[in-house]
């Protein structure tokens, strides 16, 4: 089994740069290339992240400023970005192409994999950059051939250190990402919680009603 590309990272010890390419744009070329009056084609990173909608609050030049941080990536398909159980280092854009998510249900008698597939503009991995040492608590591979834009936890803490308010910014989105996210599964817990007392109540009165006289 191949390592994978978190795990090559933390071997080498030096933040992905021999791994990924660094974002780095001079101030008038990147708004230059995020101006959607310009003829550029529209997938230009820059382009990219003024509409990622979890950095929506960010001006283009914090943009910039955090793409300086940031990393970009090309994966062949079936290429494995992160494993379930490894310590996390990373998070992630999809910048083009297919990331499936998937992890191991232990519950089972005999551990059943869950899937997710995610396109582009979604966002994963943003745990490692909240949590020290974080487990990942799925597997992330490459479903198609894509392009991923990532900063690390060295890189966060680098830009926390240079850059404390576009710092706190991207901390701030990414936690308010997550509250909505663990709301809207909350709310499905309750729908479902709802859902299965009815049935039980429709279960227990059809169970009491009177049989008919043969």
């Amino acid at each position: 089994m191949s390592a994978s590309y978190e795990k090559e990272v933390k071997e080498s010890g030096n933040k992905g740069e021999s791994h990924s390419k660094r974002i780095d744009f001079g101030m008038m070329k990147y708004l230059w290339m995020a101006n959607p009056l310009s003829k550029l084609r529209r997938d230009s990173i820059p382009r990219f992240l003024r509409n990622v909608e979890l950095l929506k609050n960010f001006s283009d030049n914090e943009l910039r400023i955090l793409a300086k941080f940031m990393h970009s990536r090309k994966f062949s398909e079936g290429d494995t970005v992160f494993r379930e159980g490894e310590i996390g280092i990373g998070f992630y854009f999809i910048f083009s192409g297919l990331i499936e998510l998937s992890r191991t249900d232990y519950g089972h008698e005999v551990g059943e994999e869950k899937f997710l597939v995610l396109d582009e503009f979604c966002y994963f991995g943003e745990m490692a950059l909240l949590q020290d040492a974080h487990p990942r608590s799925a597997t992330a591979m490459a479903k198609s051939p894509c392009e991923l834009i990532g900063i690390f936890k060295p890189d966060l803490e680098h830009l926390i250190e240079n850059h404390p308010v576009i710092a706190a910014k991207l901390i701030q989105s990414i936690s308010l990402a997550l509250a909505d996210r663990l709301f809207y599964m909350t709310e499905e817990a309750s729908k479902i919680t709802r859902r299965l007392r009815k049935l039980e109540r429709q279960l227990a009165e059809k169970n009491h009603e009177p049989k008919e006289q043969t």
